[in-house]
């Protein structure tokens, strides 16, 4: 029978009369266990299921720390021993972290490794207590999800990428179409059929519609590359810049707009311009005929949630509850173009300007009540914060 080592014996005792040290391994892990003689460094002992974690017959191993440290990973080794230098001088300088070793099939094992010094009563260390802990499965998955993340943000800059080349690429035979059909409006004025003139209308109709939503697929692909050029913004000249861009807009609807103080923010100028001018295009687009389109625009500071909220709100047609979803997403459109012109894109890249921004866009509405967009944000977006 092979004689009980004398450390193994040490512990124990020590696991019995110390309170603390128990309550050390119950923390940690029992997927390896060992005890070093500070007193002795050539002498330590080492749990049998610290071995079988590496594949090794514990029956074939010493208790010396030789054993260990030929299986360490040499970059590991040097962090060990320089934490347990310093956790051996300072108990208050942990003795914890995440090491490779190689696995007796040749594979790598990554162990969390943690220790505790065992001090006589004048405080100077005379054992090291230490547990391993079997992350493997956990740093698997760390790597494939790493892997896996990595391929998707690939996938996504090629999409985005042929996105804006198509939509580029596009963008030239829709005005040449345009203008060689302007021509052929000029060149047989006077010469075409009502129907043939008709017909004619409605390929330029058609062709203008192309062009816009080629546009809007151009910022869209603009707008998905998360952009990092974020600067300080007065969200008031922003909403002052989108209105004189839609002055034709609101002049022809008579269209009255309210606007709050708004605050200073941390943001990317051309995106929320953006998002400003579709929300106030659809506010007027989507009031009926008959109604003045009343449109307000307001901040409000929520220091007690870490939010600050901007909102758009209008007394338009509204949306249905069961269409607020639908609304954001890519093409997806509740009216037909003879009813109300629109490309399907504008509302999915405000949610993506407001993910841009660390932030969401709620939508309080319903039928015949008008709509009110709310983009949430962070209060670290705001001027002077913390």
């Amino acid at each position: 029978m092979m004689q009980e080592n004398y450390l193994e014996a040490e512990l124990k005792t020590l696991l019995k009369t110390d309170i603390s040290a128990w309550n050390f391994l119950q923390g940690g892990s029992l997927d390896g266990v060992w005890y070093w003689d500070l007193l002795n460094l050539d002498n330590e002992w080492m749990s049998p299921e610290f071995w079988r974690t590496f594949g090794f017959d514990p029956a074939t191993k010493r208790a010396s720390p030789t054993e260990w440290q030929e299986i360490i990973f040499e970059d590991d080794l040097a962090l060990s021993l320089e934490n347990f230098a310093a956790h051996v001088a300072d108990p208050d300088h942990p003795y914890d972290q995440i090491v490779r070793y190689r696995h007796a099939d040749g594979s790598i094992v990554w162990i969390r490794c943690r220790g505790i010094a065992i001090r006589d009563a004048d405080g100077k260390p005379t054992r090291m207590l230490g547990a391993h802990t079997d992350i493997t499965p956990i740093k698997k998955s760390e790597m494939k999800a790493r892997a896996g993340w990595r391929a998707a943000e690939l996938a996504n800059e090629e999409l985005r990428s042929f996105a804006y080349s198509v939509s580029h690429d596009m963008k030239a035979p829709a005005n040449t179409l345009g203008l060689l059909l302007n021509e052929l409006k000029v060149q047989s004025e006077g010469k075409l059929d009502d129907d043939a003139t008709e017909l004619l209308a409605m390929c330029s109709t058609t062709v203008d519609r192309m062009k816009s939503l080629v546009e809007y697929v151009l910022d869209y692909t603009r707008i998905v590359t998360l952009a990092t050029d974020k600067a300080e913004i007065s969200l008031n000249q922003v909403v002052a810049s989108a209105m004189k861009k839609l002055q034709p807009e609101i002049t022809a609807r008579n269209a009255e707009v309210s606007i709050g103080q708004l605050p200073n923010i941390l943001a990317i100028p051309q995106q929320m311009e953006i998002f400003m001018q579709c929300l106030l295009s659809n506010a007027i687009k989507y009031c009926p005929i008959e109604r003045i389109p009343e449109i307000q625009i307001f901040a409000e500071i929520k220091p007690e949630r870490d939010l600050c909220s901007i909102t758009v709100k209008d007394n338009g047609i509204g949306i249905a509850p069961i269409n607020h979803d639908r609304i954001f997403t890519l093409f997806q459109r509740l009216h037909g173009h003879n009813e109300i012109q629109g490309s399907g894109i504008g509302l999915t890249m405000c949610k993506r300007i407001a993910l841009n921004h660390e932030g969401q866009i709620d939508l309080v509405s319903s039928p015949g009540m008008g709509a009110a967009f709310t983009l949430c944000l962070p209060m670290r977006v705001l001027q002077g914060s913390e």
